[in-house]
C-alpha cells in the first residue's frame, strides 16, 4: 500500500522483485525510506521507472536496455524541486556542482509527486552531519494556478482532460452509449424480435435428436416400431403416411433442414438490421463529436494534439461502431441462448443442470480480474495510438521542413520508436488474452467431466435414457459455448469501454467560450470599441494584457505594433472572443462582447490571419468560405480588389482550380492574397489584419496597400503590423509593452514622443539600410 505523505508518512510502494534484483549492488528492500513509480521514462519516453531513497543515497532507476541507474548522496543535495513542462513534469535535483533529473512524470501523477519534495527535504537534513545547518531550497518551478478538482473524489482534472478519470465508470459509459439507440427503437425492437425466434429455433436441435436416439434408433436397433403415442407417429397420422420408423427418420431430417433454413434466413436478415442500427448511432455520435469540437474554444486546441483529436472522431468511433454492430447483438444472443438452455437443462435433469452451472462463479470471477487488467492495458494502448495519429498530424504536414533539413531517417526513427512501444502494448494484450483462454476453457472442462461421470452411470443404471443424455450433453456444450464467448467479448467490451472514455471525455469538456442564457443578438455594428480594464492571461499569474483601456472611435484604422509577445494578437483574440477577459470588458457599441450572441458578434468581424489558412477546395469556395451564398461576380469582385484576381486567371481551372491541402500550391503572397479576398467578401463591419501583408514583395504590397486604404473607408480597422511603414497612414496607433498600453497617438506624434515607437521606427530604418547596401 502506497502512502499518501500529506500527512507526514513516507510514501512507500511496494517494489517488484525484478528492480530490486537489478539495483542488489545498490539497495536493499530493507532499507528503503522512499519508494515510488512514475509512468515516464527518464528519457522522456513512455515507460515504468522508480525512484527509491534509503538513509543515505538516492537513486533513479530507469529500465532501459542498460538500465539507467542515477545515484546520489543524500547529504550533497541542496535543492530539490519540481518543474512543468508541456505534457509532463519533472523532478530535479541539484548538489554544489550539478543539477539531475532523477524522475519524469504525466501530469496525471502530479497529486502523489507533490508531496515528495518535502519528503526528501526530510532525508536530506537526516543524511547530513548535525553540524550542518545549510539550507535546502524546496518548490515548484513553473507551478500551476488553482487547478480544478472532481467535485465527487476530489482528484485534480488534467487540464488536457476536463473530467476526472477517476469516475469515469465503463459501464456507466457503455449504457450511454446504448441511449444513442432509442431513437432507432423500432429496428431495435424488430431486431429483437428476430433475434429471439433464431434462438429459439436453433435450440431444437438436441430435442430432435433426443427423438431420434429414444423413438426412432433405439427401437430399430431392438427390432421394434416407435410407440404410437410419440409425436412423430401423431405426424405421420396426420399426414397420412406410412408408420414405420424409416418415414420418422425422414420427418426429423426435414424439420432439421427447415430448421437450419429458417435459423441462417433470421440470422442473416438480423445482422443487417443490427448493421444498420450500429452505423446510424455511430452517425449521430460521429457527428455530436464534431459539431461539439467546433464549439470549443482554442484553449481547448491549444493544450491538444491535432492527431489525438483527430483519433476520437475516427479510431474511437470506429470501435464503438464495431462493438454496436457487431459485439453488442453477439452479447444479447449469447444472454438469451443461456436463459433458454438453463430452463430445458432444468426439464431435462435439474440434478445434473446444478453440476453444469457450478463452474460459472469461478468464470465469472476470472473475467472480472482479466476485465480490470485489460481496461488498464487499453488505456495505455490509446495513449500510443494516439501518439501515433499526432505524430502523423504534426509531420506530415510539415515534409517541406524534414526534407528541406534532410531530416527523413530522424522522423522515421521517431515514428519506430512509438511503433515499438505500440507493439510491446500489443503483446501484453495478447499475453494476457492468451492466458485467459485456456483457464477458461480448464474450468469448462471440470463441469463437463463431472456431467459425463455422473450422467454415464445414470445411462448404465438405466435410470436416464440414451437419448436424454445425449441431448443432455449437447445443451451442456451450447450452454458453455455462450459463456465463453461472452468470456471472449470481455476484451471487445474493455475496447469498447475505452473508445466510449475517449469519446465522451470530449462530450463532457465544457467549452469556455459559450453564450450566455441571457445573450442578445448583436445589432449592426457602428464600429466602437472600448477596452474598459481589460486584464487577460493564458497562464493563471502570467498576464499578456494588464488593465488596458482605451476607446476606438467608429471607422478608425488601429495600428497595433510593439515588441515580439507584447500581446497584439492577444488583443485581437478578445475582440473576436476567442477568448474572455479575466478582469474588465471589451465593449462593442457599448455591447458587453460577453452578452451578445457568438455567431452574431463574428459575422461582423472579418480577419487576415498572419498564417494564411486555405481548406483543400477551390479557390472560388475559399474566397466565398464567409459568405457561401455569395455569386461568382461578387467573389471576382472580392480577388479583385485584393488584388489575387491576374494570377488566379493564369491558374489550370481559374477560380475553380483547387488550392490543395493547406493552400500548398500557392505561394505564401498567393495565400494571403486570396485570405484578403475572403476578408473583403464578408463586408465586416471590423476589419482584423493580423500582418496581412507580410507574405507580399514591394510592388504587391504596394497594391495590397491601395486596396486596403479603398476597404477600410467606413469599417473599423485593427491592423497589426511588423513593418512599421504599413501603419504610418493609421489614425491612431497602439503600442503595447509587455501586456501594458504603453504609447497611443498618430505616427507623427509618436515619432515626436521619442518614445518605444519611435525607437522602433529608427531600428527598421538602420537595418533596412543594411538591407539595400
Amino acid at each position: 500500500m502506497a502512502n499518501s505523505s500529506t500527512n507526514g508518512t513516507p510514501t512507500l510502494e511496494p517494489v517488484p522483485q525484478d528492480i530490486l534484483s537489478e539495483l542488489a549492488d545498490h539497495i536493499s528492500e530493507a532499507d528503503l525510506r522512499l519508494s515510488i513509480d512514475t509512468d515516464l521514462r527518464l528519457d522522456g519516453t513512455f515507460g515504468s521507472s522508480w525512484l527509491l531513497a534509503t538513509d543515505q543515497h538516492l537513486i533513479a532507476f530507469s529500465p532501459n536496455d542498460p538500465p539507467d541507474i542515477v545515484k546520489t548522496p543524500l547529504d550533497q543535495i541542496n535543492r530539490v524541486e519540481i518543474q512543468d513542462f508541456p505534457g509532463a513534469s519533472a523532478l530535479k535535483i541539484r548538489t554544489s556542482t550539478e543539477g539531475t533529473t532523477v524522475a519524469r512524470f504525466s501530469k496525471s501523477l502530479h497529486t502523489k509527486f507533490d508531496s515528495i519534495p518535502d519528503q526528501l527535504a526530510d532525508l536530506i537534513r537526516e543524511a547530513r552531519p548535525s553540524d550542518d545547518n545549510g539550507k535546502i531550497v524546496k518548490g515548484h518551478l513553473a507551478k500551476r494556478g488553482t487547478q480544478k478538482r472532481c467535485d465527487s473524489c476530489g482528484t485534480v482534472i488534467p487540464h488536457w482532460m476536463g473530467v476526472c478519470p477517476a469516475c469515469l465508470d465503463t459501464r456507466k459509459l457503455l449504457t450511454r452509449l446504448l441511449s444513442y439507440g432509442l431513437p432507432h427503437w423500432k429496428l431495435a425492437t424488430l431486431s429483437l424480435i428476430l433475434l429471439l425466434t433464431a434462438t429459439f429455433i436453433s435450440l431444437t436441435p438436441p430435442l430432435l435428436m433426443r427423438s431420434l436416439i429414444d423413438d426412432v434408433l433405439i427401437p430399430t436397433t431392438n427390432s421394434q416400431l416407435t410407440s404410437e403415442s410419440t409425436w412423430l407417429s401423431s405426424i405421420t397420422g396426420l399426414l397420412s403416411l406410412p408408420q414405420n420408423n424409416s418415414t420418422y427418420l425422414s420427418i426429423l431430417v426435414v424439420i432439421l433442414l427447415l430448421i437450419n433454413l429458417s435459423q441462417n434466413g433470421l440470422r442473416a436478415l438480423r445482422t443487417y438490421i443490427l448493421s444498420i442500427i450500429g452505423q446510424k448511432v455511430t452517425f449521430d455520435l460521429r457527428n455530436e463529436v464534431y459539431q461539439h469540437l467546433h464549439r470549443h474554444s482554442l484553449s481547448f486546441y491549444n493544450e491538444r494534439e491535432t492527431g489525438r483529436i483527430m483519433a476520437s472522431i475516427t479510431h474511437d468511433v470506429g470501435r464503438l461502431q464495431d462493438f454496436i454492430s457487431d459485439g453488442l447483438q453477439e452479447i444479447i444472443r449469447n444472454i438469451f441462448t443461456l436463459l433458454i438452455i438453463c430452463i430445458i437443462l432444468f426439464t431435462l435433469n435439474a440434478k445434473l443442470t446444478l453440476l453444469v452451472l457450478l463452474p460459472t462463479p469461478l468464470l465469472v470471477i476470472t473475467t472480472l480480474q482479466f476485465g480490470e487488467r485489460l481496461h488498464k492495458i487499453y488505456r495505455r494502448l490509446w495513449r500510443r495510438y494516439s501518439g501515433i495519429s499526432a505524430l502523423l498530424a504534426d509531420t506530415i504536414p510539415g515534409v517541406r521542413v524534414v526534407k528541406a533539413f534532410a531530416q527523413e531517417h530522424r522522423e522515421v526513427e521517431k515514428f519506430k520508436v512509438r511503433s515499438y512501444d505500440l507493439l510491446e502494448g500489443e503483446i501484453r494484450v495478447a499475453g494476457v488474452r492468451s492466458i485467459f483462454s485456456p483457464i477458461m476453457g480448464f474450468i469448462t472442462s471440470l463441469g463437463t467431466l463431472i456431467v459425463w461421470w455422473l450422467g454415464g452411470h445414470a445411462v448404465l443404471d438405466n435410470t436416464l435414457t440414451l437419448g436424454d443424455f445425449v441431448a443432455f450433453t449437447s445443451y451442456m456444450w451450447r450452454f458453455y459455448g455462450p459463456v465463453e464467448s461472452l468470456c471472449r467479448l470481455n476484451h471487445r467490451f474493455q475496447r469498447a469501454g475505452t473508445s466510449a472514455e475517449r469519446v465522451f471525455e470530449v462530450l463532457d469538456i465544457q467549452p469556455d467560450i459559450v453564450d450566455r442564457s441571457a445573450a442578445v443578438t448583436m445589432p449592426p455594428i457602428e464600429g466602437e470599441v472600448r477596452f474598459e480594464n481589460v486584464t487577460f492571461s493564458y497562464e493563471p499569474g502570467k498576464p499578456v494584457i494588464q488593465n488596458l483601456t482605451c476607446t476606438i472611435e467608429p471607422g478608425e484604422m488601429i495600428g497595433l505594433a510593439g515588441h515580439s509577445g507584447a500581446g497584439k494578437s492577444t488583443l485581437i483574440n478578445l475582440i473576436c472572443r476567442f477568448y474572455d477577459v479575466q478582469e474588465g470588458a471589451v465593449l462593442i457599441d457599448g455591447h458587453d462582447i460577453r452578452d451578445v450572441t457568438l455567431k452574431s458578434l463574428r459575422n461582423q468581424i472579418g480577419v487576415v490571419l498572419q498564417d494564411p489558412f486555405l481548406f483543400n477546395s477551390p479557390i472560388a469556395d475559399n474566397i466565398a468560405y464567409g459568405k457561401p451564398d455569395a455569386s461568382l461576380e461578387e467573389i471576382i469582385g472580392a480577388a479583385k480588389a485584393a488584388n489575387a484576381h491576374d494570377f488566379i486567371l493564369k491558374l489550370p481551372d481559374s477560380y475553380d482550380t483547387p488550392v490543395g491541402e493547406r493552400g500548398v500550391r500557392l505561394s505564401g503572397g498567393e495565400r494571403q492574397r486570396i485570405s484578403i479576398a475572403r476578408a473583403i467578401l464578408r463586408n465586416p463591419r471590423i476589419l482584423i489584419l493580423d500582418e496581412a501583408t507580410s507574405s507580399m514583395d514591394t510592388e504587391t504590397e504596394s497594391q495590397i496597400q491601395e486596396a486596403l486604404h479603398r476597404l477600410i473607408q467606413g469599417r473599423t480597422t485593427f491592423a497589426i503590423a511588423h513593418r512599421l511603414s504599413t501603419l504610418k497612414h493609421a489614425n491612431r496607433l497602439l503600442i503595447l509593452e509587455n501586456g501594458e498600453l504603453a504609447e497611443i497617438g498618430t505616427h507623427d506624434e509618436l515619432i515626436a514622443q521619442d518614445g518605444i515607437y519611435a525607437r522602433l521606427c529608427r531600428m527598421q530604418t538602420e537595418l533596412s539600410k543594411l538591407r539595400v547596401w
